[in-house]
C-alpha cells in the first residue's frame, strides 16, 4: 500500500479533532476544527506511527533513552550520563497518553458501538502492549482512570503489578488481551477504506494479530516469572509455547518509505544523518561484537572515516571506529568536533548506510531510511522461549534449541532489511561460524546463570534499535553483563563512570525505573504528588 504520513489526531473535550493538513487522508472531508465524527479508518494509523514514535529509537521515542542506559548509545542528553529530571521524558509520555492511547480507546469506542470488532481487538491488544512498556520503565502509573477526560482529569496512579495482573476494579492486561483475542474472532462487516489499506503493522491480517497477542501473553508471562513458583508459570506459559505464535514474517513492526514530502523516512534517520548527528554509538557495544568478530556490524554501525584510516583530537578511536565515552570531561567530546568524524546508526537500527569501509560524511540523502521500527520481533520471541526452558523449565537442552532459533532469526532479520535496501547480505558461513561459537560458549558454560548470561547477551545484540525490552531485560535478570554505573545511590562522582575508564565522571547512579514529567505530578492532585526513588524497582524486579 501507499505510505501516507498520518497527522495526529488530538483529543479536546470529549472528541476528536483532526489536525490541519489531513484533510486529503483518505478522503475525509471534515471541518478540521469541528469533525462531526472521525472514522476508525482514520484513527488506527494514528495510533501505529504515534506508538513507534513515542517507544521506539528516534529523538522523541524511549529507546534511544533505554539504548543509552544500556550503553549501546550515547548522546549529551542527561541520561546519557545517567541523569533524569521531570523534564526528561515528558515527550514520549505525552505521545503515548495524549496520542497513542487516547486514540485507540476512542477507536474501541466507537469500534464497539459500530460492531467493528476486528478494530476493536486490534486496539486492545495495542492498549496492552503500550501499557506494559509504561509500566516497565515508570512502575505505578495512569491506567483505569487515565482515558476518561473529560469526566476525570486527575486520574489515579494504579500499582504497577495492578495493572498487569488485575484486581477487583481493575482489568489487568492478561484479561484485556484476552478480550482483545476473543473480538478479533468475530464476525465484521468490511468497509471502505478496508482495514488492509489502513492497518500499517499486518495489513489486516487477523491471524498475525492473533499470533501477536499470544506472544505478548507469553512475553509478560515471562517478565512476571520471578513472582511466581516455577509450577505456576508452567501452568500459564505452557498453552502458549505449544500454541500459535509469531513466526518468521509476524514481526510487530512499523515499516517507513523513502519518502521525503511528506515524510515517511524512518525517524531515527531523520535525526541522525544530519549535520550534526545527536547519537554516538556506546563503546563497549561495540567492542563486545569486535571481541566476536559479529558479521552483523556493517549493518549495525556506519564509520564516516574509511576502513584503514583514523583521526586525533577525539575522545575515543579504534580504528575508524569514533565515539564519545559517557561521562567524559574530554575537550574532544562535544558535537560539533566529532560530527564529521564519528560512527553514526547504519542500516539494521534506523536504514542508514551499510558500511562497505569506503567511509564518507552522512546527510540526510546518505541512504533510503526505510528499516522498520522493530516492537515485538519472532526473533525476541525465540529468546524468551529460550529463557523460560532454562529458568522456568530447567531444561538446558531446550533451551538451547531455542537459543539456536533465534540466532538463525536474528541474523534473517538483518538479512531481510539488507535485501530490502539492496545491500549485501551476510554470507551463509559467516552466519554459522558465529552461531556456533554462541552455541560452544552457551555449552561451555558451567551454570544456568552462564548460559543464561549467553542467551540474554545475544537478545541484547539482536534487539539493537529498540531499547524498551533489553532496559527490562537488564533489570529482571542482571544479564547480559554490561558497564554501568553504580545503582548505589551514594555513589562517588569521583570513582569513574564505568569501571575501567579513566578522565570520566560518574553524575548519576543507575535507575531502575524512570521520573514521572513533573506537570503530571504537581497538577494531578491524585499523583504521587513526588518522584519515585529511582533505586525501587519495578514488581517483578526480584
Amino acid at each position: 500500500m501507499k505510505f501516507h504520513k498520518f497527522c495526529l489526531v488530538l483529543a479536546s473535550a470529549g472528541i476528536l479533532a483532526v489536525a490541519p493538513g489531513c484533510k486529503d487522508f483518505f478522503d475525509v472531508n471534515v471541518n478540521p476544527l469541528n469533525p462531526t465524527k472521525v472514522g476508525l479508518y482514520s484513527l488506527l494509523p494514528v495510533t501505529q506511527v504515534s506508538m513507534a514514535e513515542g517507544l521506539g529509537d528516534n529523538v522523541s521515542g524511549l529507546s534511544q533513552y533505554t539504548m543509552a542506559l544500556m550503553q549501546q548509545l550515547y548522546n549529551t542528553r542527561s541520561i546519557g550520563n545517567f541523569q533524569q529530571t521531570g523534564d526528561s521524558f515528558s515527550g514520549p509520555w505525552a505521545t503515548l497518553y495524549r496520542v497513542t492511547l487516547v486514540n485507540n480507546e476512542q477507536i474501541i469506542k466507537q469500534g464497539t458501538s459500530e460492531g467493528r470488532w476486528d478494530y476493536v481487538g486490534i486496539a486492545q491488544l495495542q492498549k496492552a502492549y503500550v501499557y506494559s512498556q509504561m509500566v516497565d520503565l515508570w512502575g505505578d502509573i495512569p491506567y483505569s482512570e487515565a482515558l476518561l477526560a473529560p469526566d476525570n482529569t486527575s486520574p489515579r496512579f494504579d500499582k504497577d503489578e495492578d495493572i498487569y495482573n488485575g484486581n477487583g476494579s481493575i482489568q489487568g492486561l492478561f484479561s484485556l488481551i484476552d478480550e482483545g483475542l476473543n473480538n478479533l474472532t468475530k464476525a465484521s462487516t468490511p468497509t471502505k477504506p478496508f482495514l488492509s489499506q489502513v492497518d500499517l503493522i499486518y495489513f489486516g491480517d487477523l491471524g498475525k494479530w492473533d499470533r501477536f497477542g499470544r506472544t505478548l501473553k507469553l512475553k509478560l508471562y515471562n517478565q512476571i516469572r520471578k513472582t511466581k513458583t516455577n509450577a505456576e508459570v508452567q501452568a500459564l506459559v505452557g498453552p502458549l509455547l505449544s500454541g500459535n505464535l509469531l513466526g518468521e514474517g509476524d514481526d510487530f513492526q512499523l515499516k517507513y518509505t523513502n519518502i521525503v514530502t511528506p515524510d515517511n523516512r524512518n525517524p531515527g534517520y531523520v535525526n541522525d544523518y544530519t549535520a550534526n548527528p545527536e547519537n554516538r554509538i556506546g563503546r563497549y557495544f561495540y567492542e563486545g561484537m569486535l571481541r566476536l568478530n559479529d558479521p552483523r556490524m556493517p549493518y549495525y554501525f556506519y564509520n564516516q572515516i574509511a576502513r584503514g584510516s583514523t583521526t586525533t583530537n577525539q575522545d575515543y578511536v579504534n580504528g575508524n571506529f569514533v565515539t564519545v565515552r559517557p561521562g567524559t570531561t574530554s575537550p574532544f567530546a562535544s558535537s560539533a568536533s566529532t560530527a564529521t568524524v564519528q560512527t553514526v546508526q547504519g542500516l539494521y537500527p534506523v536504514g542508514g548506510k551499510y558500511d562497505t569501509g569506503t567511509g564518507g560524511a552522512v546527510s540526510s540523502t546518505s541512504a533510503k531510511a526505510e528499516a522498520p521500527q522493530r516492537l515485538l520481533t519472532f526473533y525476541s520471541r525465540k529468546y524468551t522461549e529460550a529463557e523460560l526452558r532454562l529458568t522456568v523449565y530447567n531444561n538446558a537442552a531446550a533451551a538451547r534449541t531455542a537459543l539456536a532459533d533465534a540466532l538463525a532469526a536474528s541474523f534473517t532479520k538483518v538479512n531481510v532489511i539488507a535485501t530490502a535496501d539492496g545491500s549485501p547480505t551476510i554470507p551463509a558461513a559467516n552466519i554459522t561460524t558465529y552461531i556456533n561459537a554462541a552455541l560452544g560458549r552457551y555449552d561451555a558454560a558451567t551454570t544456568d546463570d552462564a548460559k543464561l548470561e549467553v542467551i540474554m547477551y545475544e537478545k541484547y545484540v539482536a534487539s539493537y534499535g529498540y531499547g524498551v525490552d533489553i532496559y527490562t531485560d537488564f533489570r529482571r535478570t542482571g544479564h547480559p553483563f554490561i558497564r554501568v554505573s553504580s545503582q548505589a545511590a551514594n555513589a562517588s562522582p569521583n570513582t569513574g563512570l564505568l569501571p575501567d575508564d579513566g578522565n570520566t565522571q560518574s553524575i548519576g547512579f543507575f535507575p531502575l525505573r524512570l521520573y514521572y514529567p513533573t506537570n503530571d505530578l504537581t497538577l494531578n492532585p491524585n499523583s504521587p504528588r513526588s518522584q519515585r526513588n529511582p533505586t525501587d524497582p519495578i514488581f517483578w524486579d526480584r
